[in-house]
């Protein structure tokens, strides 16, 4: 139970259906053409989620084998809705052979690592000679929205209390956010030939779909768990006045994102 809020079992269904067309789909749209895989070629999509990038590396090449691999069941179930082939797992730890693969990717994972040395290792160590691997991340742009959000958060659940649960289940977050990072990163696992990308995104959305779906992100599902349910409903309470008060519905909800990509010698 003291745990159960870093699961993503429960942020499955609304990941899927209000978080993937918008937010997630189109920087997927861009890793999956970074990686330039052959048309039937084998991809690995680490920490896949619903698999929003195994979809898209499925859908421009039918003939592609595509695995999508993630350690919530939920999310996995919602993979398989979609038609893709599912593993369950993690990295480090990946359950396959040596050069087993023409492209991995992970697609805003490293943030949820302990260690981004042995993850990118074991990623590297499961692609062919010449394969290549490839990584969003988000970048530290911040937007109003969001800030809004954590501002009335951090009055309900104490910004330290916060800080502390984004530190344990994203404990790499904010390392990520800088491209020389991720650089760095890449060439320690000795990958070649590593290009880096930053793009920004804008995602239409109404404030409810918004609300929704930080109230199934990390820090909301801390503060549903810890809260209790009044205290719980009296935050989304005093959310739904903050935004509406304040911005104009829809809204447009901008994001970075950094894609790195590496070659394997």
């Amino acid at each position: 139970m003291a745990d159960e809020w870093q699961s993503y079992d429960a942020a499955a269904d609304t990941h899927d259906r209000l978080a993937v067309p918008g937010i997630f789909t189109p920087p997927a749209k861009d890793l999956v053409a970074s990686l330039d895989l052959p048309l039937a070629g084998t991809v690995l999509d680490v920490g896949a989620g619903s698999g929003v990038a195994a979809r898209v590396a499925k859908e421009s090449s039918p003939e592609r084998t595509v695995i999508a691999l993630d350690p919530s069941l939920q999310m996995l179930r919602a993979a398989r809705s979609h038609g893709l082939c599912v593993v369950a797992g993690a990295v480090p730890g990946l359950p396959f052979p040596t050069g087993t693969f023409d492209g991995v990717m992970a697609n805003f994972v490293l943030s949820h690592l302990s260690s981004y040395r042995t993850a990118l290792d074991d990623m590297a160590r499961v692609l062919r000679p010449g394969g290549k691997l490839a990584v969003t991340s988000w970048g530290s742009l911040r937007n109003e929205f969001r800030e809004c959000w954590q501002s009335v958060a951090d009055s309900f659940a104490g910004a330290d209390v916060l800080h502390a649960a984004a530190a344990q289940g994203l404990p790499l977050e904010k390392w990520v956010e800088y491209p020389a990072h991720l650089r760095k990163a890449f060439q320690g696992a000795d990958l070649k030939n590593i290009t880096l990308r930053h793009k920004h995104y804008t995602t239409r959305m109404t404030i409810a779909d918004f609300l929704a779906i930080r109230a199934h992100a990390l820090q909301g599902r801390f503060m549903r768990q810890t809260l209790g349910q009044d205290r719980w409903e009296q935050f989304n309470h005093a959310l739904s006045a903050e935004f509406y008060g304040k911005f104009h519905d829809p809204i447009d909800h901008v994001r970075d994102v950094h894609i790195a990509v590496g070659t394997k010698a």
